[in-house]
């Protein structure tokens, strides 16, 4: 499809209107991040100086804590046996490394 002289007369008649356009499209969205950063900053100012109403946290700390109260009493036949468990593997999980301060590494 060839241009046609009259279609090169429209475009170049059009050409500052759409340089115009192109230079507000480019400035716009600079423009538009600043003013969210400066929302932003003013949101960001207001609320570390406002009170803010606190939440309540519902049944769920309650609840964890009343099992473990239960727990706590549902062991309470063998405390000392738990203990001493307890101890054991406290004792076995330390891991020590045999080789460790032994070898001496010059080459670096």
């Amino acid at each position: 499809m060839p241009i046609l002289p009259i279609d090169l007369q429209t475009v170049l008649a059009q050409m500052d209107r759409v340089g115009k356009e192109q230079a507000v499209q480019k400035e716009v969205s600079p423009h538009h991040q600043s003013l969210q950063a400066t929302e932003l900053s003013k949101k960001a100012a207001h609320d570390d100086h406002s009170v803010n109403k606190a939440h309540e946290l519902g049944e769920g700390v309650e609840k964890v804590k009343e099992e473990q109260e239960r727990e706590k009493k549902r062991k309470g036949a063998a405390p000392k046996k738990g203990k001493q468990e307890m101890s054991d593997n406290k004792q076995k999980e330390i891991f020590e490394d045999p080789d460790l301060g032994r070898h001496i590494n010059l080459s670096g």
